[in-house]
């Protein structure tokens, strides 16, 4: 029997129904998601230089950092100072911050003087931890007293200035003037003509070379403790005649020589060019090795 025309339209209907529905069961039943992206081995290989590269960045900010904070903070050394001719890097080896440096020398700028070591206590901003460390090692060398009793204005005595007891030392490298004459039986001239040796030498590398300075005391060893620090190199190829001669472990001979070799045959690379000239012994390039670079 054939449907009427309501008829059809209703099972159209329910057909459309039934699809739709369907349609939704099918979503929730297969849907699982997006499909997940395929990366490349080209692409997998373009991260992983990324990812090396910050990874090296990362790693040079750290460097960077660290090498900042040990500018920052340099070594502290402890050492015989008169903080009334003391520089500002004195002070800051000795440990105070370049603020209190500054106010030490502001001080002195005004015409302020310490008369003896403890009244270095008063400097603004130094801290009793700081000063108690630094009082064993300051020396006023010349403790201006009070005017005599009898009335004498501007009657100035100088105390005498003490001398490192036994088994107390003082740097090699870092010691000046005023320090070297702490040592039982150095005087001025004897500190100058260390300091003036030091100087031309670049720096001891040994206590054994104080032997080479005349008429020190054969004992002089023992006020010293050795510091291989602030060694000064001279560039063998750019430096001048008159640096080089003026160094004590050069000759004006060996000078002409090296200064002929570089104009002749180019730059020296090393000791190791001049093995074959007669005017220098091996004992020459062990010596000179410390103070020279290439």
């Amino acid at each position: 029997m054939p449907l009427s025309r309501a008829d059809r339209i209703g099972a159209t209907v329910l057909s459309f129904i039934a699809l739709v529905a369907l349609l939704v069961l099918c979503v929730f039943v297969f849907d699982k998601g997006p499909t997940p992206y395929e990366v490349s081995t080209e692409e997998q290989r373009a991260m992983s230089v990324f990812g090396e590269r910050m990874r090296r960045e990362d790693s040079v900010q750290r460097r960077k950092a660290f090498a900042a904070k040990e500018v920052d903070e340099p070594m502290v050394e402890t050492f015989v100072f008169d903080p009334n001719t003391a520089d500002y890097n004195t002070f800051l080896r000795l440990g105070l911050r370049p603020w209190q440096a500054k106010n030490a020398l502001k001080y002195r700028a005004k015409g302020g003087r310490w008369r003896k070591s403890d009244d270095f206590a008063r400097l603004y901003g130094l801290t009793k931890a700081d000063f108690l460390r630094l009082r064993p090692y300051i020396v006023i060398k010349e403790e201006v007293l009070a005017a005599s009793l009898t009335g004498q204005k501007d009657t100035l005595r100088y105390a005498r200035v003490p001398k490192l007891a036994e088994g107390q030392t003082i740097a090699l490298n870092a010691s000046d003037t005023t320090a070297l004459k702490l040592i039982p039986g150095v005087g001025s001239y004897t500190a100058a003509k260390i300091v003036r040796y030091r100087e031309r030498l670049g720096g001891f590398v040994s206590k054994s070379q104080l032997n080479d300075i005349p008429d020190l005391s054969p004992d002089i060893h023992r006020w010293f403790h050795f510091d291989a620090t602030d060694i000064r190199r001279i560039p063998i190829n750019t430096a001048t005649f008159k640096d080089l001669v003026r160094h004590p472990y050069l000759s004006y001979e060996q000078v002409k020589a090296i200064v002929t070799h570089i104009r002749h045959y180019g730059a020296l690379r090393s000791w190791n060019d001049l093995r074959y000239n007669t005017l220098f012994k091996e004992s020459d390039f062990q010596r000179l090795l410390p103070y020279f670079e290439f």
